[in-house]
């Protein structure tokens, strides 16, 4: 991010990601998140004030539906929240309706090495833990050029074992770990 800049993060919840990207953008710039949950936004709008943010500004809305005007922003960060949504196609394609021409994304995201057993895929504890709406890697990013983004890179990559340890050792949850990635990816509009 750079001084002056307009960034966007999906998902933002209380707002830490928000409050680290006014940080770089200044007070030129601002930091606006997006959440559908009216309680979490309430939390980022204190966390605003208690740490004094003039250049952010939050929104309920969801992330397949976002609530900008069209080539209004320099980029679009998110951090494990799309592999949540139902539609992740039109969370991309939004998020390239919002940004403007030579835009960024740049998504922390946890994606699939191979599918998942059904069972696992229908569990709720596991929908809740960020693996059961994980798509395969490379539908994901097949998903981000389709949405009309150029230069689609990943950044980097890493295993992901988070939550594995709730699950018995051997179980369908615990072994569904093993094919769960977490990525960081950039793409450009162009």
């Amino acid at each position: 991010l750079r001084p002056g800049e307009v960034v966007v993060d999906l998902g933002c919840g209380g707002g830490l990601d928000v409050f680290l990207a006014a940080k770089k953008v200044g007070p030129k710039g601002k930091a606006i998140g997006i959440d559908m949950t009216p309680e979490m936004l309430e939390r980022a709008r204190r966390n605003a004030k208690k740490g004094a943010y003039r250049n952010v500004e939050f929104h309920l809305a969801k992330i397949e539906e976002l609530s900008l005007p069209d080539a209004s922003v320099d980029c679009v960060i998110s951090n494990c929240v799309i592999n949540l949504s139902p539609d992740k196609p039109r969370v991309f394609r939004e998020a390239l309706r919002v940004l403007k021409p030579g835009g960024r994304l740049v998504v922390s995201d946890l994606v699939l090495e191979r599918e998942l057993p059904e069972p696992v895929r229908r569990s709720a504890e596991m929908y809740a833990g960020c693996v059961a709406g994980a798509s395969l890697k490379a539908d994901y990013l097949a998903m981000m050029r389709e949405a009309g983004f150029a230069d689609v890179e990943v950044l980097e990559e890493r295993s992901y074992r988070v939550g594995a340890e709730s699950f018995a050792p051997g179980s369908p949850e615990a072994e569904a770990y093993d094919a769960v990635t977490s990525v960081k990816v950039r793409a450009r509009k162009s």
